[in-house]
């Protein structure tokens, strides 16, 4: 686990290849892209995420999105942290958090 940031209650960290699932679930709650309308299909789907737009963003950008994770017994919460939009000449702030947690 490549950790970022730690806080007293959380563990920030790069996302991975193998993270696929834990970003499909989270795009697939209708709460959390209620507004942003970029609900996941398939795993796949979420694979093509991770490869295409998150994962090229820290050594393209030196900035990206981290997973955040509760360091008690590290349950994935959701992510935050920062992409460059390309086209926009801008860096965007981001994040998505599960509702339970």
């Amino acid at each position: 686990m490549n950790v970022v940031i730690e806080t007293g209650r959380l563990l920030l960290r790069t996302f991975t290849i193998d993270d696929a699932r834990l970003i499909y679930e989270l795009n697939n709650d209708d709460n959390i892209t209620r507004y942003t309308h970029d609900h996941l299909n398939s795993i796949d789907q979420a694979m093509e995420v991770l490869e295409k737009i998150i994962l090229p963003q820290y050594t393209l950008y030196n900035l990206g999105r981290w997973a955040v994770h509760l360091k008690t017994n590290l349950e994935f919460i959701g992510w935050s942290g920062l992409k460059y939009r390309f086209g926009h000449n801008e860096i965007d702030l981001g994040y998505r958090f599960r509702q339970s947690v």
